[in-house]
């Protein structure tokens, strides 16, 4: 319990008043000895025990209701969902805001989001109790360490509003972390908002462990989780996952690959499908096609829009009726003619550079054209970098400023596989680096114990079908180490023995994939079954191909923002972003032949909700309260009880009244069968 009026508590000692009243009454008048009071005396000796626990309660009761009214007039504050955690006032208060899409689940009657009702609860609390001289605000759109004047100024500042970025939790904390040692802060109180995503947590991050020694040398600080984790019902999400311009003779034509999720909702959870309109906008044209949504969503693979043959780029969008979230019910996306799809194989084995040229020279589809070239290690340094989407390195790990230029090429967006050399030289990159080569024994040749088959190079096809990883055999593998201080790598498939056979390096844009076998005969069936290998390469320069097409999809990131300088915001025309917030909010922006679509990423129409032991457990040993709230409930955090307290003083007078009813009825009916006499004398 915490107070508003908290001075007003000095004046609990009157509480003794009573008793003090009770003493000076006592010695008030002089004791004079009389017969017919002895008389009482006398009488009233077997009622004695009992008139003294009357007494007794009688003072208390008085006692009671000074201290009632103390406490009403010092305004108490209960916060149920707090327990016991009220220390007193706090040096700093510092506000982790999740505000990233899946936070704007909506409660329809209210039409509140989990954020508002977050910002307006927290708003009200810290306005009712003390927040200290430092209230600080981190958002995960920015990841920034902005001071607020007072906690109402939470509900109107624009780092508060909702966004389609994902969030970082641990980044926040880190943050948090970092502001409260520069300043010094002392005890302060860390409140973080959020719904419990597990990607926004990543509770298998290995920084959890540092952020909490951290905290636990830090005294004084507690940490409070207003958890939102309740999932939507009936929410439904869309997304274009593939746009393609297709031109043949006078006709041009857009295909779409759009992927609708969601549940189909307690009315049609009899195994019974419905069908939801979809409605299509290209260049101010709309249509609308309906899909048909079962238990696992729905999709609408190679959907055709004839287009104007002279329209060679542009724009459109995908909408849904509204539902529980409508920051998932809109994607914006691009197109352009496509570029030429350059990969380059850096190798001194020809057998090997020819094996990989095969699968990288002929296109997936109809409609592109690739270019595949192979040099030699001793040439990497005249490569052509900026036409080039794919690098194929087998060679010893480069050095200097040709590591150099790798790394400027996987920052634009690029992607580069490293496979290992025949005879390792030594060299480090990306935090990794070859180790000896390991013969396997038959018994393991074909065994994969596991791929990751929903995301990244290996995923299943569009079919759902996975890729025949099974009958793939390894004879030899090279062993992959990693650097002590290095970033971990993402394992996307792993031999028996757990070793990783492909993994991906840790990067803020393009991709890095380390595989640690060769696709020729002696080392792997990767050459022989090449249905895997093929489909592995040909993903891997459609990545790197994305960055280089005049038409691009980015994920909502404050970091996308830098790229703007010279662009233009063309969608959303209403409401559109204010400068400083493009590249954390949806929309469609371009510069000259050069276009730009913003969305959500991927993970916020897939990421699963932690489970609470989860996120309790990266708290372990730090002091730690989460509260479970949901949209919709209109209790507040903490609210006033002094109206309790006057009526617990109401009571406690009243029973004193009673209490002392009965002796002054006893001592009148004694008084009254006393004698005339007894009276006179």
């Amino acid at each position: 319990m915490s107070f508003l009026q908290p001075f007003l508590l000095a004046a609990l000692p009157l509480m003794a008043l009573p008793i003090l009243i009770h003493l000076i009454n006592r010695n008030r008048h002089r004791s004079v000895q009389w017969g017919a009071m002895m008389f009482l005396v006398n009488a009233n000796r077997m009622n004695k025990g009992m008139a003294r626990l009357r007494y007794f309660l009688i003072m208390l009761l008085r006692m009671a209701a000074v201290g009632a009214i103390i406490f009403a007039a010092s305004r108490p504050l209960i916060s149920g969902n707090l327990g016991g955690f009220e220390m007193g006032k706090p040096d700093a208060t510092l506000i982790l805001l999740d505000r990233s899409a899946s936070m704007e689940t909506l409660d329809l009657q209210s039409g509140e989001s989990k954020r508002s009702t977050a910002l307006k609860k927290l708003s009200e609390l810290l306005s009712k109790r003390r927040y200290g001289s430092q209230l600080v605000l981190i958002d995960s759109a920015s990841n920034e360490v902005q001071s607020i004047e007072s906690p109402e100024a939470l509900l109107d500042l624009p780092m508060t509003k909702p966004t389609a970025t994902s969030a970082n939790i641990p980044t926040m904390l880190e943050r948090g972390l970092a502001y409260l040692k520069a300043n010094e802060a002392g005890r302060a109180d860390v409140w973080i908002c959020s719904d419990l995503n597990e990607n926004d947590w990543d509770p298998e991050s290995g920084r959890w462990s540092a952020i909490r020694d951290e905290f636990s040398k830090m005294k004084g600080i507690q940490h409070f989780l207003l958890s939102y984790a309740d999932l939507p019902q009936g929410n439904l999400s869309i997304r274009v996952t593939k746009v393609k311009r297709r031109q043949t003779g006078n006709r041009a034509e857009l295909i779409l690959d759009v992927l609708l999720k969601g549940e189909l909702g307690q009315e049609n959870s009899n195994n019974v499908s419905r069908r939801v309109p979809v409605e299509f906008e290209i260049n101010k044209v709309r249509s609308v096609v309906e899909m048909k949504l079962s238990a696992d969503g729905a999709s609408l693979l190679g959907h055709r829009i004839p287009i104007d043959v002279s329209l060679r780029s542009g724009w459109g969008s995908v909408r849904l009726p509204g539902d529980s979230n409508p920051l998932d019910n809109k994607f914006y996306f691009v197109f352009s003619e496509p570029p030429v799809r350059k990969a380059v194989i850096v190798t001194d084995d020809s057998k090997t550079g020819e094996a990989f040229r095969l699968n990288l020279a002929i296109p997936m589809e109809s409609g592109l054209k690739h270019d595949a070239d192979v040099v030699s290690s001793s040439d990497a340094e005249g490569l052509d970098w900026e036409n080039t989407a794919l690098i194929v390195w087998q060679a010893s790990l480069p050095e200097g400023l040709i590591a150099e230029e790798l790394e400027r090429f996987v920052d634009s967006g690029r992607v580069v596989m490293f496979f290992p050399p025949g005879q390792n030289k030594g060299g480090q990159i990306f935090d990794s680096s070859w180790g000896k080569w390991q013969t396997r024994g038959k018994e393991d040749q074909r065994k994969l114990s596991w791929w990751r088959g929903d995301a990244d190079l290996l995923a299943n096809v569009g079919s759902g079908d996975a890729l025949p990883l099974n009958e793939l055999r390894i004879y030899r593998y090279c062993s992959l180490e990693k650097s002590e201080d290095g970033k971990a790598g993402t394992p996307l498939a792993k031999l028996s023995n757990d070793q990783p056979l492909l993994m991906r390096a840790a990067t803020d844009r393009g991709g890095v994939y380390f595989c640690s076998t060769l696709p020729t005969a002696q080392f792997s069936s990767l050459e022989r079954d090449a249905v895997s290998f093929y489909v592995m390469l040909q993903r891997a320069i459609t990545i790197g191909s994305r960055s280089m097409a005049a038409a691009s999809q980015r994920d909502a990131n404050v970091g996308t923002r830098e790229e703007f300088t010279q662009y233009e915001s063309v969608a959303p025309v209403k409401d559109a972003p204010t400068v400083s917030e493009w590249g954390i909010h949806a929309g469609v922006y371009r510069d000259g032949d050069h276009w730009i679509a913003i969305n959500r990423s991927l993970v916020e129409d897939n990421s699963l909700v932690a489970t609470v032991t989860t996120i309790d457990q990266l708290f372990d040993g730090l002091s730690y309260q989460r509260i479970d709230d949901a949209v919709g409930n209109t209790s507040s955090l903490a609210s006033e009880v002094w109206r309790i307290f006057l009526i617990l003083m109401a009571l406690a007078l009243i029973l004193e009244a009673v209490l002392c009813l009965p002796e002054k009825k006893v001592k009148q009916h004694q008084w009254n069968n006393f004698s005339s006499t007894d009276r006179t004398a």
